[in-house]
């Protein structure tokens, strides 16, 4: 018998591997804190994250695509009784739309305010519509169209003591 040596090296048969945590003994789980993840619980976490993902892209599907689109095409400042304000509105055919216009002062105060329903017809709608105004606009703008009962936008904020001319402008 050879005598052994426990104080040098000893030989490798290979490249040493990395130990795996699930080859850990118990004891030593415990100590650094493993645990194994169920995998009832990995799988409920990605059925979350699916839903999470497939609502937020119908979400996003919605704001990119609205049932109502505007747009603001041109506007005039005519006299200080009224302007015109010219728009585009894109909906489906058999929806009727709402629509707020307001006008304002160099003051950012209202001098006209309507809102104005557009009957179903054509999906593409261009129109121009004349606004009465107490005073000469600075700014006229088209605060959102959309369905009846779904037309969120700011209300009329006319200065104490003043209200909205009738609408639409009629030449006395």
């Amino acid at each position: 018998m050879s005598p052994t040596n426990t104080t040098g090296p000893t030989e490798s048969t290979g490249p040493t591997r990395p130990i795996k945590l699930g080859e850990l003994s118990p004891r030593l789980q415990d100590r650094y804190g493993y645990r194994r993840t169920p995998r009832w619980a990995i799988a409920a976490l990605a059925i979350v994250c699916l839903a999470l993902a497939i609502f937020g892209g119908w979400t996003a599907n919605r704001v990119a695509n609205p049932e109502v689109r505007w747009k603001l095409l041109a506007w005039n400042a005519v006299d200080a009784s009224h302007s015109t304000v010219s728009f585009e509105v894109r909906r489906s055919g058999e929806t009727t739309v709402e629509c707020a216009v307001r006008a304002q002062d160099k003051f950012r105060q209202d001098v006209g305010y309507a809102t104005l329903t557009i009957p179903p017809g054509p999906e593409y709608v261009q129109e121009t519509y004349p606004l009465a105004t107490r005073s000469l606009a600075f700014t006229v703008e088209v605060l959102g169209c959309d369905t009846p009962g779904s037309l969120y936008v700011a209300p009329e904020q006319f200065p104490p003591g003043t209200s909205n001319p009738p609408q639409p402008w009629r030449p006395s």
